[in-house]
């Protein structure tokens, strides 16, 4: 029974994956009890922009004050790979004791000698009742968004440079699309095709405003429909809920989701109204540290913007080994945020060549357009490969 609910979960995700190239593909390892997987992917990219000031994101860490990144629209990357060991033993109970230990790996450049960079760190139990994990995990708003990104990680992804996915789609924290301190359950798959997730943020500080969130998927062989939730728990705005579908067939497919922002997507675009620059004084020293929601966690309770709201629609189609790709977007502008006209809309249209089951080369175009009108638009150029293992 238990092997019959593992195996529905995964070919239930396989179609709702389809065709996506950057999957991990990984080496099973038989160490005494335990099946361990080893898997990962390596990215390296080419990329070619012209941005209005900077346009920095998780491909590109040089120091924004050099005159070197300034001058510099063209380079070379290979900074968003990353390994994982998992495993699973099977105990006396009929219960399988699972782990995943998953780290980003980074080449590092001038005084950044950060290499491994943490990503999910979880033990759980699958049961026929269910999977039950505990750690850093990736939220089920971000696993239903990356899902439907056909490049989640590599150049070309919708959640980075374009920002057609909000920025609940990655980075680690409370409040983050990868968040830590996590209780999460899923479901078995239901004979209809339904899967049910729920996860809880444990909040360590003194005011203990735990997070919580979760949703629905449905899975057929040619529809995928999946609702999901997420609130911070504090006391201001921030929440966030999102619907989205995929309809057609490895072949061809449409696809898409609208989320609606309650405070928590401008939290995490650092739109919020509260989201200060840190001030110095004449030695360099802090004045004021400013406020923490654009890296790890989001944790202030009167925030008030909201309305930033983010959408996007896809095509794919796949025709042998090439699959084609097209994707629009748009953040609206927030309400009450920094400034008046902070949304914008892009679009991505892209190439891949799969080499083999490991291995796809990729290239493509991306552009954003700013809602305010004094901004010009950011373009990139992109040509990559990925090998999985």
């Amino acid at each position: 029974m238990q092997s019959k609910t593992k195996w529905r979960r995964v070919i239930g995700l396989a179609f709702f994956l389809g065709f996506i190239p950057g999957l991990c593909q990984a080496a099973d390892i038989q160490a005494g009890d335990w099946l361990l997987n080893l898997g990962g992917a390596l990215r390296i990219s080419y990329n070619q922009e012209d941005c209005d000031g900077t346009c920095q994101d998780i491909w590109r860490s040089t120091d924004l004050d050099t005159t070197a990144y300034e001058d510099s629209d063209t380079y070379l990357t290979g900074d968003i790979s990353q390994i994982s060991l998992s495993g699973r033993r099977q105990m006396d109970t009929g219960m399988n004791a699972v782990f995943r230990t998953e780290w980003r790996l980074d080449t590092p450049e001038g005084d950044d000698e950060t290499i491994l960079t943490n990503y999910e760190q979880y033990l759980g139990l699958d049961t026929a009742m269910g999977l039950l994990r505990a750690g850093t995990i990736e939220t089920s708003y971000m696993q239903t968004g990356n899902l439907l990104d056909l490049f989640s990680s590599d150049a070309l992804s919708t959640r980075f440079f374009v920002d057609i996915q909000s920025a609940l789609h990655h980075n680690t924290g409370k409040g983050r699309g990868r968040a830590t301190n996590t209780l999460r359950y899923d479901s078995p798959i239901s004979a209809v095709g339904v899967t049910a997730q729920l996860f809880i943020v444990i909040d360590n500080s003194e005011d203990a405003d735990h997070g919580y969130g979760g949703g629905l998927i449905y899975t057929s062989p040619k529809m995928t429909l999946f609702w999901q939730y997420y609130d911070n728990g504090e006391s201001g705005d921030d929440e966030a809920t999102k619907v989205g579908a995929k309809f057609g067939s490895e072949a061809f497919s449409i696809f898409g989701q609208y989320e609606v922002d309650n405070g928590l997507i401008s939290l995490s675009e650092g739109i919020s109204s509260l989201n200060q620059d840190p001030e110095y004084d004449i030695n360099g020293d802090t004045i004021t540290e400013g406020v923490n929601t654009a890296e790890n966690h989001n944790t202030f309770e009167d925030n008030r913007t909201t309305g930033a709201d983010v959408w996007f629609l896809g095509l794919s189609y796949k025709t042998g080994r090439i699959t084609l790709l097209y994707e629009y977007g748009e953040r609206k502008n927030s309400e009450k945020g920094r400034q008046s006209d902070d949304g914008h809309t892009g679009w991505i249209a892209g190439l891949s060549i799969e080499l083999d089951t490991y291995a796809y080369l990729y290239l493509g175009y991306l552009e954003k357009e700013f809602n305010d009108d004094d901004r010009d638009k950011n373009t990139r150029y992109s040509i990559g490969a990925t090998f999985t293992f």
